[in-house]
């Protein structure tokens, strides 16, 4: 029954399955969690039974083994898993953790990382999630816009399109990366999609944020401003400093801040946060779902 609900909950993502054409004028992301990592205390009491369990499974690759540490690769590297009892000490956190990408496992796969590793830890607990929106729609020109001030890396493709964009800096609790996922499928593993496009808005949530998945863009709107539309010299070229400098917003004060966010929104032909907000609704049950197995 456990196997059944486990496959009812998971679907896989967007990028494992054939997809239809598709609707530019609503579109509407898949969202799955596309990386989990899971923290948790081994105990001493447990250390030879994981020894066992790890040492004589086929499917397990270890290295940097000692009495109080290692690391390794289960399911040919599907999960990565790492333990240091002296590290976890001097850092006070958890001594075990474990990452992988729920999409990529199959039922029996997450029922024995849980039976079989999870339940020989205790304390345990979520440590980062990645929560994926997949969308059939060129995201190469949409923006972020947010009261914070966010750091915004762009990489361009061969034609001059962006093809990555980051927001905010990687060790902060949230992270955000838009990209193609058509192109970096092409480039890693040689896939070609039948899609037109096939973009993906990704969000890396961290530590004390973790638990605040559900409302982790409440702050912030995702956006396509067209500077062109505006009429006003001063005023584009604000606008356009904004969008290219990630300085250009922290100096200026409260008032042309907010005019500059107005102008945003009015100049913005799609805006995407309502639809995202009300597609992560929607499947907001199911995801939880999939995160109470774990933890349950």
């Amino acid at each position: 029954m456990e196997k059944e609900q486990l496959e009812e909950n998971w679907e896989p993502a967007l990028s494992n399955s054939r997809l239809s054409v598709p609707n530019w004028h609503t579109p509407s992301p898949k969202i799955s969690f596309d990386r989990m990592t899971i923290v948790g205390d081994l105990t001493k009491d447990k250390a030879q039974y994981m020894a066992d369990l790890l040492g004589n499974h086929t499917s397990v690759q270890l290295w940097d083994c000692m009495t109080h540490k290692f690391r390794g690769r289960i399911f040919t590297d599907k999960i990565y898993i790492e333990h240091d009892r002296f590290k976890a000490d001097a850092w006070d956190r958890r001594n075990f953790r474990i990452e992988f990408n729920p999409n990529n496992l199959t039922a029996d796969e997450m029922l024995w990382l849980k039976k079989n590793i999870l339940v020989a830890l205790e304390n345990v607990g979520f440590t980062r999630l990645d929560l994926a929106f997949d969308f059939e729609k060129d995201l190469s020109d949409f923006f972020i816009m947010s009261d914070k001030a966010l750091k915004k890396t762009v990489f361009y493709g061969r034609d001059g399109k962006a093809e990555t964009k980051y927001f905010g800096v990687r060790d902060s609790d949230r992270f955000v990366r838009i990209y193609n996922k058509k192109q970096e499928r092409k480039d890693n593993a040689d896939i070609e999609m039948e899609l037109e496009d096939f973009w993906r808005f990704e969000i890396e949530i961290k530590r004390t944020m973790v638990d605040e998945w559900k409302n982790c863009f409440e702050d912030f709107s995702v956006i396509q401003p067209n500077y062109t539309l505006i009429e006003n010299d001063s005023d584009r070229h604000s606008v356009m400093a904004v969008l290219f400098d990630e300085q250009e917003w922290g100096r200026m004060n409260r008032k042309k801040k907010y005019k500059i966010k107005k102008i945003l929104k009015e100049i913005s032909p799609v805006d995407l946060t309502n639809l995202m907000k009300l597609s992560l609704r929607e499947q907001e049950n199911k995801l939880q779902k999939q995160i109470d197995f774990w933890l349950s």
